[in-house]
């Protein structure tokens, strides 16, 4: 569990800091920096002692992250990408575009490390540290971009979805669970009207050099329809990442992840995150066997894989919930997540609730806009009000969720 450090353990910080870091800052330093406003310091607690911790400040549209530290015993556990995410999460909330860091010249790992996470080289401090040793100063965006993606390949999944995959200039990554906004068809020379507005679609992987991106899709109307016959080299309208994803996982945590339909696109990434660290078991359902959508990925991960279909052509006879309700009741503790249908999803929390543990799930109400002005996605919360799914959500406890009255 990620969260904000106390003014408590300001000295176990350090300790941990000077115990890992040449040029930790001191006691004082983190003092001063948690009275402000603009500093980010949250760590990792296990039984009571901090494992691992980051500290960060955000300046206007930047954030600079000044250390990122994790316990001996405990690194290689994923911990450190954990709160490296966290951190980019809350600064883009809090307005960066962009994040900036130094690294040691000499450390590949380091290097290596950053470079996976989608952070370039833009130069060189000489003598920046202590020891005489060079700095390399390593950068990358955050936040939305809005741009024209070129289609890489637009192919079948299965016999009803759709595979678009697009290299998008400035992609800055997306966590587990956002999304975007896609132009309903491709660019024309003549700008199209009719349909007006884009759909909003879940950002299924990353790939290439992590300027591309897939998403899975399926086509039910006509704005999908053009969509699908966009060929390769054509342009396609994006603004993303967008939205809250899904928080890191805990470690050890067991996770059952539930998806139906189209809602298979926003469980990928998640699983991957759980598998690293945890015990996850991959529940997936449809009409058909030609409707399940992203096997081959799933497959390939290190997790379980349930199957259910409506007809019975592939895995259980009949909803994904049945294996569910035989899961939860067979591991209690586990985390649910899921996404799919709004019937799907709502039967998915009740049986969380039946057996004490908690949901989690991906909203996915029609929108026109994608950054809370439309306020056509409002979803209505237990205790009344609106959460908007493309600002609050699209990911939300499900015990928040007034699921009697989400149409």
């Amino acid at each position: 569990m990620i969260e904000a450090a106390a003014a408590a353990d300001l000295q176990q910080i350090t300790s941990l800091g000077a115990s890992s870091l040449p040029s930790a800052w001191g006691l004082d330093a983190l003092a001063d920096a948690q009275a402000r406003h603009d500093t980010l310091l949250e760590v990792v607690r296990e039984s009571g002692e901090i494992v691992g911790y980051v500290l960060a400040r955000c300046c206007a549209e930047e954030v600079e992250i000044h250390e990122i530290v994790i316990a001996p015993s405990r690194r290689r556990a994923g911990l450190g990408s954990a709160l490296l995410a966290h951190a980019l999460r809350a600064a883009g909330r809090a307005g960066a575009r962009s994040a900036h860091l130094e690294v040691r010249a000499n450390d590949a790992g380091a290097l290596r490390f950053y470079q996976e996470r989608r952070f370039r080289e833009i130069g060189r401090r000489p003598r920046y540290y202590r020891s005489g040793e060079d700095a390399i100063t390593m950068s990358r965006k955050l936040g939305p971009v809005r741009v024209d993606a070129e289609v890489v390949a637009n192919e079948a999944d299965g016999t009803t979805g759709r595979r678009l995959r697009l290299r998008v200039p400035g992609w800055p990554g997306a966590e587990p669970g956002q999304f975007v906004m896609l132009s309903p068809g491709p660019r024309t020379r003549v700008p199209r009207t009719d349909p007006l507005l884009p759909r909003p679609m879940a950002v299924y992987r990353t790939l290439g050099d992590g300027d591309e991106i897939e998403i899975l899709y399926k086509i039910s109307g006509r704005g999908t329809a053009l969509l699908a016959g966009a060929g390769s080299g054509d342009r396609v309208g994006v603004v993303g990442p967008l939205g809250r994803g899904f928080a890191p996982p805990a470690e050890g945590e067991h996770a059952l992840l539930v998806g139906g339909g189209t809602g298979t696109a926003s469980l990928l990434g998640q699983a991957a995150a759980v598998a690293s660290c945890g015990q996850a078991t991959v529940l997936l359902g449809a009409r058909t066997a030609g409707d399940l959508l992203g096997l081959a990925e799933f497959r390939a991960l290190n997790v379980g894989l349930e199957l259910a279909t409506e007809d019975g052509s592939a895995g259980h006879h009949g909803f994904i919930t049945e294996p569910l309700a035989k899961a939860l009741a067979a591991d209690p503790g586990a985390v649910v997540y899921a996404c799919g249908p709004t019937p799907m999803m709502r039967a998915a929390a009740e049986l969380a609730r039946e057996h004490d543990a908690r949901c989690v799930v991906s909203l996915e109400n029609p929108m026109a806009c994608g950054f809370g002005v439309c306020l056509g996605c409002a979803a209505p919360l237990v205790g009344g009000g609106f959460g908007l799914v493309c600002r609050d959500g699209p990911v939300f406890d499900a015990s928040t969720v007034d699921w009697g009255n989400l149409s």
